[in-house]
């Protein structure tokens, strides 16, 4: 069931809210830290992260699903928010650089479906960068937040949907590690705890980032699942993935551009 988007925007209007913007900014800021001149999709409910684009990308859409509602964003007289079933983007084929679920892929009942339209409207090499709840964290637990909501996922799990809708995953990263509470202490000290649970505690975060790549391969040669023998944090499935903890990327081997 889908969280109404005036409960969203409620949720990001308090002190926890705002916080947890910023932690989830400055965690996809280190993964994409240059989207100079590039076209950008939020699905869900992605006015959080807007800030990272509005300066430099050269356009940045908001969708919002049809059972979550729309707001106005940034104003009426500016908007770019959408409403659209999240399967059926209004977009044409290869025509954005970058697509951002945030809110959105936990409360859909059709994943599948949204995923391989996200496909069908990424350019080459497009990425796509996905947030959801993590199932073995503390978030997850309590409904005060919109991420106690929903489907949560496992890292094995999210990996495993990406590659059954074409999608090769690159990099996993982690946010949120900070107890849901609103204390100014608990605040003051968020930084420095999302620092140690990334290094010691990362299946406790509060949610997941698993970015990947539009895969496009020839037919001949059939669809290969990467078989995952021992799924955790610290190494994706395949040569050249890892859990991310900068800005670098990992650029997988080129293949056919022949459409699946």
């Amino acid at each position: 069931m889908w969280l109404d988007v005036s409960n969203l925007r409620s949720f990001y209007g308090t002190a926890l809210g705002r916080l947890t913007q910023d932690l989830l900014c400055d965690q996809i800021n280190q993964l994409w830290p240059d989207v100079t001149g590039q076209r950008i999709l939020l699905i869900g409910y992605g006015v959080p992260l807007a800030k990272l684009f509005t300066r430099n990308a050269e356009s940045l859409f908001h969708l919002m699903p049809k059972r979550q509602g729309v707001i106005h964003w940034p104003s009426k007289t500016s908007n770019s928010a959408l409403l659209s079933d999240e399967s059926r983007l209004p977009f044409s084929d290869n025509s954005l650089d970058k697509v951002i679920l945030l809110h959105s892929i936990e409360f859909t009942d059709r994943p599948q479906p949204m995923l391989r339209d996200i496909w069908r409207v990424l350019g080459g090499g497009g990425k796509l960068m996905v947030i959801a709840p993590n199932r073995g964290g503390l978030w997850t637990r309590l409904e005060r937040t919109p991420f106690g909501h929903g489907q949560p996922y496992s890292v094995q799990q999210l990996i495993a949907l990406l590659q059954d809708t074409v999608f090769m995953p690159e990099r996993v990263a982690s946010a949120l590690y900070i107890p849901p509470g609103s204390g100014k202490l608990l605040q003051h000290l968020a930084r420095p705890w999302e620092k140690i649970g990334r290094k010691y505690f990362r299946l406790f975060s509060g949610v997941i980032l698993v970015e990947a790549e539009k895969r496009v391969y020839s037919p001949s040669t059939g669809t290969t699942k990467t078989k995952i023998n021992n799924p955790g944090w610290r190494t994706l499935p395949g040569p050249s993935y890892q859990e991310s903890t900068t800005s670098s990327a990992f650029t997988p081997a080129t293949e056919s551009r022949n459409t699946p």
